[in-house]
């Protein structure tokens, strides 16, 4: 990356690649991690997440809901698998069917 940024932000960043393409970037990703490059990753898809995130922000209606790590999501919500944590913070009961 040139310039050699401190922190970047990524917004739905493999959104369309096949599964190969997602994981050369997902490498790509944990190398510039481990170089000290802060990244701000926004994402639909939660195993993208688990894999890079050390720590997540679970957003509903622009309001913080949920943040803290992975496994505090699951702990917290008292779901085995992250993606029901993710579902359970975030799900709008209210507007289903409305």
């Amino acid at each position: 990356m040139i310039p050699n940024p401190k922190l970047v932000f990524l917004d739905e960043l493999t959104t369309g690649l096949d599964a190969k393409a997602r994981r050369t970037v997902w490498k790509i990703l944990e190398d510039l991690k481990k170089q000290g490059l802060t990244i701000f990753l926004t994402s639909h898809f939660m195993d993208e997440v688990e894999a890079l995130c050390d720590e997540i922000c679970i957003l509903k209606r622009g309001e913080t809901v949920f943040y803290g790590t992975v496994e505090q999501a699951k702990s917290k919500s008292g779901c085995e698998k992250f993606e029901d944590a993710y579902l359970k913070f975030s799900d709008d009961e209210e507007g289903i069917g409305a």
